[in-house]
């Protein structure tokens, strides 16, 4: 059987279908991150890459939750948007700070089976993950994950959109600018 790479640290990225936790021999929290065309093992906990992937994106998981519960008020265990600009979201099968709390990528997920009252999902490489979460409450955390998506994408072109319309034409003249004018 092949080995499976062990690595220090890791950040989400495209190929990113799931992080799923494991003990290490010595007990401790470690992970195995299923990508599109590899499984790694990482030595940080799966909330430790989920941090340190948001932070690496510009912001870090509380500033994620806080604003997917200004969208959604209300809700809980809510999908983090690890990045905007490369669409990343992830989603929680159960409390994030739970240390058997598995991590799906929303963009990876192309189908939901049901395996004995348990989701089985079929990923985009066809490979499969059983998840302690039945097939309908996965349903139900994609659709939560598709509208916070689609939320940053539609407020991302409204105002580009805003910035449009209220821009006004200018001739074709170059700008000149006098460094004198900057000095102190």
């Amino acid at each position: 059987m092949e080995s499976i790479q062990m690595l220090n640290d890791y950040i989400i990225h495209e190929y990113t279908m799931g992080i799923l936790p494991y003990y290490s021999d010595n007990g401790e929290l470690f992970s195995i991150v299923l990508e599109q065309y590899r499984v790694v093992k990482v030595a940080l906990s799966p909330i430790k890459i989920m941090n340190d992937s948001c932070i690496f994106y510009g912001s870090d998981m509380d500033g994620r939750k806080a604003s997917a519960h200004s969208i959604f008020a209300g809700k809980k265990m809510m999908p983090v948007m690890v990045s905007e600009k490369y669409r990343l979201c992830m989603i929680p099968v159960c409390s994030p700070y739970k240390p058997k709390c598995v991590w799906v990528a929303y963009q990876h997920v192309v189908d939901i089976m049901d395996d004995e009252g348990q989701a089985l999902i079929v990923f985009t490489n066809h490979n499969k993950a059983k998840v302690e979460l039945t097939k309908r409450t996965l349903h139900t955390k994609l659709g939560i994950a598709a509208r916070l998506v689609s939320t940053y994408d539609l407020r991302y072109e409204r105002i580009t959109e805003g910035l449009r319309q209220s821009s006004v034409a200018e001739g074709t003249e170059l700008y000149k600018i006098d460094p004198e004018k900057f000095k102190e």
